[in-house]
């Protein structure tokens, strides 16, 4: 029984960490970005912006969207949109930062990393 927990915890660290990372896509003449990150408040959790370059976004909302299903304690979807600002010239890529902690506990929380690609127009 001991294995099969130690076996477990150690998957499950792996792809928690694994998806501690990704990437989002900016088009030419995109206007608004939207960052969608699972969430479950009943834990005490919920996700913050840490860190996102300035002159390239502008953050206009964010908001909990709760799951579809009834089941008490579900989880659902943290949304984050971003007004894209129009850069001269724009780089290839950006970093966003989210941290998903309780507020009492700020330092134990998940950082998550997302990358900005600047997709370019190829017309």
């Amino acid at each position: 029984m001991k294995i099969l927990l130690a076996s477990f915890i150690l998957l499950m660290s792996t792809v928690l960490f694994a998806e501690n990372t990704m990437t989002a896509d900016v088009h030419p003449g995109q206007e608004k970005l939207t960052i969608t990150l699972p969430s479950n408040p009943t834990t005490g959790y919920s996700w913050t912006v840490k860190k996102y370059d300035k002159s390239l976004f502008k953050l206009l909302s964010s908001r909990y969207l709760a799951p579809k299903t009834q089941l008490i304690g579900a989880g659902g979807n943290m949304l984050f949109v971003f007004k894209v600002i129009k850069a001269t010239p724009q780089p290839e890529t950006s970093v966003m930062e989210f941290l998903y902690a309780r507020p009492w506990e700020p330092d134990k929380g998940t950082l998550k990393t997302v990358t900005i690609r600047f997709q370019k127009d190829t017309r």
